[in-house]
């Protein structure tokens, strides 16, 4: 009999992350309040900010972040050059009143706080800047045109909660409620989740703080500067010799044009959120579901948006867990989608360590494999989509039946029965299982 020992990996809840490295993963300033304190977030990038529907999700976001959290939020700030400050009832109505009656062609930029000033980290926020309609119809010198209302950039959401919140089950599912409440009520293109070291409002003056926090724990996600990734989710192409040229521009990848942006998601935490135009570069929602099938990955459709969650837990990443195996599980799947070559996630700064474009570039690569292919590389030209074979095995609810037969779905006992092809497939809210999947389930004997 072999007398050697298997060492298990060290996996580390929350509150022994918490309890162990509190101190380390944050910047106390001299009258011992926080500069920088670790924190769970979620990032989203979602399209029709500037529109009335998005308006009305956004307002609706924070007024259920108000319902759960409002005793914590004592500031803020109702537009993008707006002083932070306390804010009372008025000042929170005024917030909610700029949400809705802002022009669709200016943007929102507006904030719910905890920190008692600006110099503070808080442990409660949420913040947007929305994307703005072009305002007249425009007509460019080189054949192309923009009408009025079309919506010109994506619009970004953040929102974040001390990290001693998901210590307890009540807070984590607090967090994951919250999160896909957001995704429910905006059309989320991309996003992600997970621990990251929140930083006060002058942030720009803690980027290498944050940056040799992340370098020490993998599971911190680099994000003060998130406003960055309004672009890096969000695909354009166009026609002619080059884009300072084009003589048509589009706001997706029309098949046969040029690529001037391709989209790319920032790289793999706890959450990683992706919108249609990803899932569909992995192949589908039933080849990213059965490369990504093993028990602690958990999957879920919320309208155009994909949410992976990497275990049950968020995890720190700290030195003595190494590489916390499920979102490296999650990243050899979903690497492909990363860009080969990203900018910086800090304004650039000489005098300091921080998140420039060559150490993102490592950054977002932290779950990479040694033996991991390279990323490939962006395609010029739009190609074709793919066609494939409806797929039998596993379709979501809401979505048309893709084929005459029997279906179940685990989300309802009893739930077998006949669909005509094209039929739309019942969702059931609210049930245990999680998502509605329906299941071709052969003839009507189950044979």
């Amino acid at each position: 009999m072999s007398n050697i020992e298997v060492t298990k990996p060290v996996v580390l809840t929350p509150l022994a992350a918490y309890a162990r490295y509190l101190e380390d993963l944050s910047v106390r300033l001299a009258d011992n309040s926080f500069a920088v304190k670790p924190g769970v977030i979620g990032t989203v990038y979602f399209a029709g900010g500037s529109k009335p529907e998005g308006r009305r999700g956004l307002l609706a976001c924070f007024d259920r972040f108000d319902e759960l959290f409002g005793e914590h939020l004592i500031s803020g700030k109702d537009e993008d050059l707006a002083k932070f400050s306390k804010k009372t009832a008025k000042g929170i109505e005024k917030i909610r009143k700029v949400i809705i009656d802002t022009p669709e062609y200016e943007q929102v930029s507006v904030m719910r706080s905890s920190a008692p000033n600006p110099l503070s980290a808080p442990d409660y926020q949420i913040a947007t800047l929305t994307g703005r309609a072009n305002p007249i119809d425009y007509e460019s010198p080189t054949g192309y045109s923009v009408p009025k209302g079309e919506e010109m950039e994506l619009s970004f959401l953040k929102f974040s909660v001390p990290m001693e919140l998901v210590t307890e089950s009540e807070g984590q599912e607090q967090y994951e409620q919250f999160l896909r409440y957001v995704c429910e009520q905006l059309d989320v293109r991309g996003g992600y989740g997970g621990f990251s070291a929140v930083t006060a409002y002058n942030y720009h003056k803690w980027q290498a703080q944050e940056w040799a926090i992340a370098e020490r724990f993998s599971g911190i996600e680099v994000d003060c500067c998130a406003h960055f990734g309004r672009e890096e989710y969000d695909p354009v192409s166009f026609d002619g010799e080059e884009s300072k040229n084009a003589t048509a521009m589009y706001r997706y990848l029309k098949p046969g044009t040029k690529v001037w942006r391709w989209g790319f998601i920032k790289s793999v935490n706890w959450y990683t959120l992706m919108g249609d135009v990803f899932v569909e570069r992995l192949g589908g929602d039933a080849a990213l579901r059965a490369a990504l099938d093993r028990a602690d990955i958990q999957i879920a459709r919320i309208n155009h948006c994909t949410l992976v969650r990497a275990g049950p837990i968020p995890r720190l990443g700290a030195p003595e867990e190494g590489l916390p195996e499920p979102y490296v599980f999650v990243n050899k799947v979903l690497r492909v989608l990363r860009n080969p070559k990203p900018d910086g996630l800090h304004w650039y700064d000489p005098q300091l360590q921080n998140a420039d474009s060559g150490n993102a570039r490592v950054w977002e690569a932290r779950f990479d494999l040694p033996d991991a292919a390279p990323i490939p590389a962006t395609p010029t030209i739009v190609p074709q989509p793919l066609k494939r074979e409806p797929a039998r095995h596993s379709v979501r609810g809401g979505s048309p039946c893709p084929e005459a037969g029997w279906w179940q779905t685990p989300a309802k006992a009893g739930s077998r029965r006949y669909f005509e092809a094209g039929e739309i497939m019942p969702v059931f809210a609210g049930s245990s299982w999680g998502e509605t999947n329906w299941i071709w389930s052969a003839d009507e004997n189950g044979s």
